[in-house]
């Protein structure tokens, strides 16, 4: 299996724990925030698959560009943005080489600096980060079957 192969179908599994977790989400909790400065639950979803993508597509163009964010009203919208989301970043992954892995980058960000492989490296963690975060956000607004974390 090839070093990009191998971190998509990675991230698919957690991508796919992400959207079985909105499932357990109910419409009225989008604006659902546990603390004054916390992202909503609408923001911090948006957030995860927006700036995963930004990660693989640094792969190939050295910038971190942020995504258009759709406007975004009930679960069922949420979730058709996450589905356009993992679509898009899917697309990315099948451009990436492995070879475009090995090349060194040229970050500016902290910590992110070596080879281009580092992108997907934060991208992953990233997600993960996050859907914890939102593991958390699932159980406080009532969220009792929640999936398995992989």
């Amino acid at each position: 299996m090839s070093k990009t192969a191998y971190w998509k179908e990675n991230w698919l599994q957690h991508r796919n724990v992400l959207i079985s977790l909105l499932d357990q989400i109910e419409d009225g909790h989008l604006d659902f925030k546990p603390w004054e400065d916390a992202m909503t639950l609408r923001d911090l979803v948006l957030h995860i698959v927006g700036s995963n993508d930004m990660f693989v597509n640094m792969v190939k163009t050295e910038t971190m560009t942020a995504p258009e964010l759709p406007e975004v009203h009930t679960m069922d919208d949420l979730k058709k943005a996450v589905q356009h989301f993992t679509d898009q970043t899917i697309q990315a992954f099948d451009k990436v080489t492995d070879e475009e892995l090995a090349l060194q980058n040229e970050a500016k960000i902290p910590g992110m600096q070596g080879k281009k492989e580092l992108y997907l490296q934060a991208m992953y963690d990233h997600e993960l980060h996050h859907k914890g975060q939102l593991f958390l956000y699932a159980r406080l607004v009532g969220a009792t079957d929640l999936p398995f974390f992989r």
